[in-house]
Order: C-alpha cells, then sequence, then structure tokens
C-alpha cells in the first residue's frame, strides 16, 4: 500500500483528505511530520481571506499550484490539530448509534450497529460524504440511498476472504429481505464469517474455525457450501502455505541489524518504547477528552523507567520528566529501489536518504520493575505529548510498516508534578499482575 506519511513528506501530496484519524500524533517522528504541515499547509503564502466561494476555491487551487498542500478533515470530533488548526475543509461524520452499519470484529462475528438517534447538526455518516465527494468529481456508481445500499454492493467484494458477508445478502433476498434486515434478525450474536448459504435447505451458515481440517469436501457438500455463489477456499481447511501447515517466518536479521545497531542506546541514552493502555480506547477517540473519570486517571502523558535507570537520574514516581533525542531518523524521500542493498539502512544513510531530527517530550515518571532496565515505555499518542515524536519514521523494507516500538532519548527530571503529592489524579501504584 501507498506510505502516505512519506508521500506527504516528500511534498507531493496536494489534497489530503484525512478521515478519522490523529494523523499526525499517531504516525513515527510526528514532530517532522508537524513541521512539514507547517510548512506545506499553514506557512503557503495562499491562506483563506475572504468568505466568498469563489474566491475560497481560487485561493485553495493556487496552493496547490503552488505545490502547498489543502487538508480536509472528515471526523466525528474536531482533533487538534489535523482538524482545528491544520484543515481547510472540515466535514462532521456521524459515528454509531447515528447510522445502521456492519461491522466485524477481531473473531470474524458480523453485526448490525442500529441506529439510535439522529446525528447533531449536519454531520453525516462516511458513506454519504464519499457519495456525494465522488458524484461531484463525476465517478458513476456512487449514488447509494441508504447504508444498506452500500453494504450490499461492497458484499460480492468480500468473497473469498475470513470475513465473506456476501451468502448473508444472498440469504436476505431469497426472503424478500435487505442484508441490514437480514443482519438485524440475529442480534447482538450476529454470525461469523465467512458465512455460507445452502440453497436447499434456506440454512445461513457462519464459521467457527477456519484451518478446520475436519471439515472435509463431502461434509462441505452435505452443507451445501459448495453450490451457487458460496465459495470455499484452501483457509477453511487449512493455511494457505505450499504444505497447508501454519508457516511462521523469521524476518531476515541481516536485512535489519544495521538499524538496529545504529539506533542502539548511544552514552546515557535509553531505549524508548510505546504502546496502548486498557483504559483509553485506541487514539482517544472521545476517551480522554469527554470522559472525566479517565481524563482525571491519565490527566498527562507518562513514562514507566526501570528503578536503577531512574536512581541513576534523579527521578522518582511523580516528577517531571523529559525525554529528548537529537537522532531520530526519517526517511525523507520517496524511491525506488534497484539494487538488493538500496533499502538496508546503511546505504540509505550513505546514499542522504536519511535525515536526524530533534524531538522532545514531557512525560510523568512511573517508577517500575516491570519494565526492563534500559528500557522506558510511554503511551503512545497523548494529543498534546505524542511520544511517537521519539520512535524513527523509517519503515520495513519488507513490510512497508513503521516501527513503532523502536526508539531512543535521553530523560531528565525537569521538576515535579503536582500529581507526586496529591492523590486524587493519577496513580503510580503497580500496573503488572505477574
Amino acid at each position: 500500500s501507498m506510505d502516505c506519511d512519506r508521500y506527504f513528506y516528500s511534498g507531493y501530496t496536494r489534497f489530503a483528505h484525512v478521515v478519522g484519524t490523529t494523523w499526525i500524533q499517531s504516525m513515527c517522528g510526528s514532530q517532522g511530520l508537524m513541521d512539514k504541515f507547517e510548512e506545506l499547509v499553514t506557512n503557503n503564502k495562499h491562506q483563506v481571506r475572504s468568505s466568498n466561494k469563489q474566491d475560497i476555491i481560487d485561493t485553495l487551487k493556487k496552493r496547490m499550484d503552488s505545490g502547498g498542500t489543502v487538508v480536509l478533515n472528515q471526523d466525528i470530533y474536531l482533533r487538534d490539530p489535523i482538524g482545528s488548526k491544520f484543515a481547510d475543509i472540515v466535514l462532521p461524520a456521524a459515528t454509531w448509534g447515528e447510522e445502521d452499519f456492519v461491522r466485524a470484529n477481531g473473531e470474524r462475528r458480523i453485526r448490525l450497529y442500529s441506529k439510535f438517534c439522529d446525528a447533531p447538526g449536519d454531520a453525516k455518516p462516511d458513506w454519504w460524504i464519499i457519495s456525494q465527494r465522488a458524484q461531484r468529481m463525476g465517478f458513476d456508481g456512487y449514488d447509494w440511498e441508504n447504508s444498506n445500499e452500500v453494504c450490499e454492493e461492497s458484499s460480492r467484494f468480500s468473497r473469498g476472504n475470513r470475513k465473506a458477508y456476501h451468502m448473508i445478502k444472498v440469504a436476505a433476498h431469497k426472503e424478500g429481505k435487505t442484508l441490514h434486515q437480514k443482519l438485524r434478525e440475529m442480534g447482538t450474536e450476529g454470525i461469523q464469517g465467512p458465512t455460507f448459504y445452502n440453497y436447499k435447505t434456506g440454512e445461513l451458515m457462519g464459521s467457527v474455525r477456519l484451518h478446520n481440517t475436519e471439515c472435509t469436501p463431502e461434509k462441505m457438500a452435505r452443507e451445501g457450501r459448495t453450490q451457487g455463489a458460496n465459495m470455499v477456499n484452501k483457509k477453511m481447511t487449512h493455511f494457505n502455505s505450499q504444505s497447508g501447515k501454519v508457516n511462521i517466518q523469521k524476518h531476515p536479521w541481516s536485512l535489519f541489524s544495521d538499524y538496529w545497531e545504529w539506533m542502539s542506546p548511544k552514552q546515557d541514552e535509553l531505549w524508548h518504547t510505546n504502546g496502548r493502555i486498557n483504559e483509553i480506547w485506541q487514539s482517544g477517540f472521545d476517551d480522554v477528552d469527554r470522559r472525566a473519570y479517565i481524563a482525571q486517571r491519565w490527566p498527562e502523558n507518562w513514562t514507566e523507567i526501570h528503578p536503577d535507570d531512574a536512581k541513576a537520574r534523579g527521578i522518582e514516581s511523580g516528577d517531571k520528566i523529559l525525554l529528548y533525542s537529537d537522532r531520530v531518523p526519517a526517511f525523507r524521500q520517496t524511491i525506488k529501489g534497484v539494487h538488493g542493498s538500496d533499502f538496508n539502512f546503511a546505504e540509505l544513510m550513505k546514499n542522504g536518504w536519511i535525515e536526524l531530527s530533534k524531538a522532545a517530550v514531557e512525560a510523568v515518571a512511573i517508577v517500575t520493575p516491570h519494565v526492563k532496565k534500559g528500557t522506558m515505555y510511554s503511551y503512545f499518542i497523548n494529543t498534546n505529548q505524542p511520544s511517537n515524536a521519539l520512535q524513527g519514521r523509517v519503515p520495513d523494507q519488507i513490510s512497508g510498516n513503521y516501527n513503532y516500538k523502536m526508539g531512543v532519548a535521553r530523560v531528565k527530571k525537569v521538576g515535579e508534578s503536582k500529581y507526586k503529592h496529591e492523590f486524587t489524579h493519577m496513580s503510580f501504584a503497580p500496573r503488572n499482575v505477574v
């Protein structure tokens, strides 16, 4: 898939349509990414200073023609800074409960999330926004009337995958119903994909297990899984490897070792990694800003540090600390590799494709033995102090994914937080359960 960060950072993005994401803070090297937004959006000389529609259109076109970027932000809430600071156009979106829509969870359970209230103000569901934009751009086939039509059209493209739901539509139409109506009958249990339909008995079946060697061809034939529009593939009975068995591959260390060696802590640096915490859903959603008890529990970003590392630096739980680095690597351009070593980190450095930037993040220290000595752990996407700023923005050369877990930083005490001596907010009780 396209590396939107690198493409944008290279200066190629003229129009960015950002849907439901805190793009900047959630990415590696986020302070460098923020600087690039400042350059291409805020500091471009073509800024909207009129309420006249045509003046606005002309100004935004001039910005794009001059090499700048126009940002459209589509989200439930106005997020900072992608929505409140950088967006030229803001489209308020409806969320669950404000529109019927279908989703599947980690166990492939497909369910209908029913609408129970209207969306506030002018907020519209994502499908409607995409439909209107596509039609205005001259594309055919985006004239859906409701979310069920979107779901039914998309269902045929799900055939053959782990959450295939096309046969729900087939079963529904056999009964004179819509796909949404059929799913609503299944309630909160829903059905596990991939789904199958028995044309003889009219039974709609889900799949509790994949890679099930007991699901023989004879059994599938008896259940009607090979009839009509049903699609059976290898993953129903085996893994997709040549042998049919699970094939766990080890990443070749030779492709990664030079980056690890370069990134390894130098002098008084420590490894820095980060991730989620159970109390906050994903990237925050409405948790932190709109739920007082979560804001009380985690009012600021924090960093866990081993007692030995903390003692050597005079740090105690509740202290305000500064994590900082002057060597945050970033892939500065979009390039094509020709030779086998072109994407090795050492070659990228030698050829000038890596640039180093600085980053600093404030946090509240939590001294705990359940992180390894020499390693710090922070919450990844506190929007005010995103610790992703310290993580290298260098994608893996095989998967193309960024290594969010790998960064280094120095750390020093800059004072005491108010939470160190009052116990109405952040807790420093041990979080390890083993």
